[in-house]
C-alpha cells in the first residue's frame, strides 16, 4: 500500500469514528468507496472496529467482520461486567481497596459503551492484599500470568484478563509519575454503593489517563483510541473541568503543552477540522502506532533531539546490555543475582534472533534512517 493510499485509509478511519462518537450520519457515498478492508484492518490495529461499525450501520447493511466487531464488543463487555463484578465483590467482603481504572470508566462515557474496545481490566488494590488476592483469583480459575514482577500482577481466565495494580506507574522507568501517585490514596473518593471501592474525581481521572497516554507515548507509541479518549472525556466532562487545577497538577510532570497540544489534536482530528503539516506528523505518529510500527516509535521518540553516531551508539549498547535500573523491572532475578548478567544477555540476543528477527530488522532500520532532529512524534 502506497503511502497515499496508507493516509487515505486512517482518514477514512477517522471520518467513520468522528461520526459515530459525535452521532452523525456519514455520507454513504463515501463509506461505498472505501477500502473496506484495509479500513476493518486498521480499525481492529486501534481497537476501534466496533465504533467504526457503528457509523457504517447507519447507512449500508453491515458486512459480516464489522457485524461480528460490534457483537465481540459487547459480548466482551458483558464478560468483563460480570466478573469484575464477582471479584468486586469479593474485595469488600474481604476488605480488600480497589480502584478500577482507565477503560473501565471511559466506557461509560461514550456514546455506547461497545465503542470503546478493552482487552483488559485494570484496577488499583490495596498493596498490602496482593498474596491475598492471587490466592482469591485462583479459586476463581484465574491463572496467575505475572506475581510480584512489575506494578501489576497478570490474571488470566479465557476471554478476560485482569491486571491488578499496586501503583499506577512503575517507579523505575516514571518516578516522578510513581511518586506523584504514591499518594493517590489521599485524593480518591469513597463510592457510595459498595464498602471498599474509590474512585477519582474527574480532574484526577483526566490528569491519570494524560500521564498514562504520555507514558505509552514517550516510549514506543500509543494508538488512535488513546487520541480518542482525551476526546471523549473533553467533549463530555470539558465545562466541569477545573483547568486551573489541571494546569497546576501537571507543573509536576512538565506537561503542560503535552496535555494542551494533545487535547487540540484530538479535538480537530475527531470533529474533522482541516489539520496543519504539523498536526499531520503528529497524528500519522498516533496512526503508525501499534504492531511493527511502535518500535519504530520507539526507535524515533530515541532520537528526536540528538541523531548522532555516539547517541546510536549508546542506544545500541543499552538495547544489548541492560542497565540495572531496568533490569529491576524486566529481570528482577538477574537483577539480584548478577552472576546470571552474562548469561541473560546472550538469553535475549539468541531469543531476539529467533522470534523476534523482523522486529529487530525494523528497529535496525529506523536507526540506521534516525536524522538529526527527525521523527514524526513533532
Amino acid at each position: 500500500m502506497s503511502q497515499i493510499e496508507e493516509t487515505k485509509t486512517a482518514m477514512d478511519l477517522i471520518y467513520l469514528v468522528s461520526c459515530a462518537v459525535n452521532n452523525v450520519i456519514p455520507d454513504a457515498q463515501r463509506c461505498g468507496e472505501m477500502d473496506d478492508e484495509a479500513v476493518y484492518s486498521l480499525a481492529n490495529r486501534h481497537m476501534l472496529s466496533a465504533a467504526a461499525a457503528f457509523a457504517l450501520k447507519k447507512v449500508m447493511p453491515l458486512p459480516n467482520h464489522w457485524h461480528n466487531a460490534i457483537g465481540n464488543s459487547m459480548r466482551r463487555l458483558v464478560i468483563y461486567h460480570a466478573e469484575r463484578s464477582k471479584i468486586l465483590r469479593e474485595f469488600d467482603e474481604r476488605g480488600i481497596r480497589y480502584l478500577p481504572l482507565k477503560g473501565i470508566i471511559l466506557k461509560g462515557i461514550y456514546p455506547k459503551p461497545e465503542m470503546r474496545e478493552m482487552s483488559d481490566n485494570d484496577i488499583l488494590c490495596d498493596r498490602e492484599k496482593m498474596s491475598e488476592i492471587r490466592k482469591l483469583m485462583k479459586s476463581m480459575g484465574y491463572s496467575c500470568k505475572m506475581f510480584g514482577k512489575f506494578h501489576h500482577d497478570m490474571y488470566y481466565k479465557k476471554p478476560v484478563l485482569f491486571e491488578m495494580h499496586t501503583d499506577l506507574f512503575n517507579s523505575v522507568e516514571f518516578p516522578e509519575a510513581y511518586s506523584y501517585y504514591k499518594t493517590i490514596g489521599q485524593r480518591l473518593i469513597k463510592d457510595d454503593h459498595n464498602k471498599c471501592g474509590y474512585h477519582m474525581t474527574d480532574d484526577d481521572f483526566y490528569i491519570h489517563i494524560i500521564n498514562h497516554l504520555y507514558k505509552h507515548y514517550s516510549s514506543a507509541g500509543t494508538g488512535l483510541r488513546s487520541l480518542l479518549d482525551v476526546y471523549i472525556i473533553n467533549k463530555t466532562k470539558g465545562q466541569t473541568l477545573d483547568r486551573a487545577y489541571i494546569s497546576r497538577e501537571f507543573n509536576h510532570f512538565g506537561l503542560e503543552d503535552f496535555e494542551r497540544k494533545v487535547r487540540g489534536l484530538s479535538q480537530k482530528t475527531f470533529t474533522l477540522q482541516p489539520l496543519s503539516e504539523s498536526d499531520m506528523k503528529e497524528l500519522s505518529f498516533y496512526v503508525n502506532s501499534g504492531s511493527y510500527g511502535t518500535i519504530d516509535n520507539l526507535v524515533i521518540s530515541r532520537f528526536k533531539q540528538d541523531s548522532s553516531i555516539k547517541s546510536k551508539r549508546r542506544y545500541l549498547l543499552k538495547r544489548i546490555f541492560p542497565d540495572m535500573r531496568n533490569l529491576k523491572v524486566s529481570a528482577p532475578v538477574v537483577y539480584r543475582h548478577r552472576i546470571l548478567y552474562p548469561g541473560y544477555v546472550v538469553f535475549r540476543l539468541v531469543r531476539y534472533l529467533a522470534h523476534d528477527r523482523s522486529a529487530l530488522a525494523i528497529e535496525l532500520r529506523q536507526l540506521k534512517n534516525a536524522e538529526q532532529g527527525g521523527g514524526n512524534a513533532g
